[in-house]
């Protein structure tokens, strides 16, 4: 089971469902806050390690076991092993830079420390 963490704050936030009310169209606006998170999947097959970022990282992962993603595909199965939350994109993506340098050692040493 995936392990979630990190920084809850203010977010982007998603807006505008249309809804029909008494026959006539409304613009319903609907607030919700959007994360993003980063990940690393594990191929058992290969035994590497993957790092990304998404808003959605069990959709994620479906989309590399289903071979959508080029760097990942013929790679899998992979499955998810650390998740980390952050409250914007650009955090997201700058964490995700971050995490892709670290070493085989540092990123188990950070999956380790996220079970505990």
């Amino acid at each position: 089971m995936p392990v979630t963490h990190g920084v809850a704050g203010s977010s982007p936030v998603r807006t505008a469902r249309k809804i029909e009310v008494s026959s006539k169209k409304v613009r319903l606006f609907l607030c919700f806050p959007v994360m993003y998170y980063v990940y690393i999947i594990y191929s058992t097959s290969h035994d590497v390690y993957y790092k990304g970022s998404s808003e959605d990282p069990l959709r994620r992962l479906e989309e590399h076991n289903s071979d959508k993603s080029r760097y990942t595909s013929g790679k899998g199965p992979w499955e998810l092993v650390y998740t980390e939350q952050l409250p914007t994109k650009r955090d997201a993506l700058i964490r995700e830079k971050q995490m892709k340098k670290w070493n085989r050692e540092t990123i188990e040493r950070a999956i380790l420390k996220s079970k505990s």
